[in-house]
């Protein structure tokens, strides 16, 4: 079983999506607001690659559980990881993500010492840390994720304000909604 950063953040979102994303039901493809995102990440920083890198990092943890991340950029001089945002509209999604980053860098004797999460759009960026103590909060994260997506049955929908926007709100709420 592999848990990786996406699965971490769509935890922090909805655990019906998180279960359909890793049970191979993927909407994203459909969104313009997933691939404006993406647009985002890839052209915000061109400059970014001249200096940090990118990084495919992976633990082994309890249970026969992979972790695993591809970190856009890492700048291992300094032990900062940088994930670029579209909005903060989901910002402790966001926050998890990048404290599941450090937490892999971690559990692989790499030093990192923070992350920052930069919203081009809104011009702003967030400070992420990962205290020590905190590290047992990622591990019953994953524990969490491995439960929620071995489940049989799909986990319950939010309620619909929460949806509209989501890439998956045509499939979990067809023929539900009265226009």
């Amino acid at each position: 079983m592999n848990i990786n950063a996406t699965l971490i953040n769509i935890y922090h979102i909805c655990h019906r999506e998180l279960w359909l994303h890793a049970n191979g039901i993927t909407m994203e493809h459909t969104s313009d607001v997933v691939y404006e995102g993406k647009l985002i990440g890839e052209e915000s920083y061109p400059q970014r690659a001249e200096k940090n890198q990118e990084l495919e990092i992976l633990a082994e943890l309890d249970g026969g559980i992979r972790a695993s991340a591809k970190i856009d950029f890492f700048d291992a001089q300094k032990g900062i990881v940088h994930e670029t945002k579209k909005s903060d509209a989901k910002e402790r999604a966001h926050v998890a993500q990048v404290k599941f980053y450090l937490f892999l860098l971690r559990k692989n004797g790499i030093p990192a010492h923070c992350g920052i999460i930069e919203y081009p759009k809104l011009r702003t960026t967030e400070r992420v840390e990962l205290p020590d103590d905190e590290m047992s909060e990622i591990e019953n994260w994953i524990k969490d994720v491995s439960e929620i997506i071995h489940r049989e049955v799909c986990p319950p929908k939010l309620s619909i304000s929460k949806c509209r926007s989501c890439s998956y709100f045509d499939f979990c709420w067809s023929g539900e909604i009265e226009e």
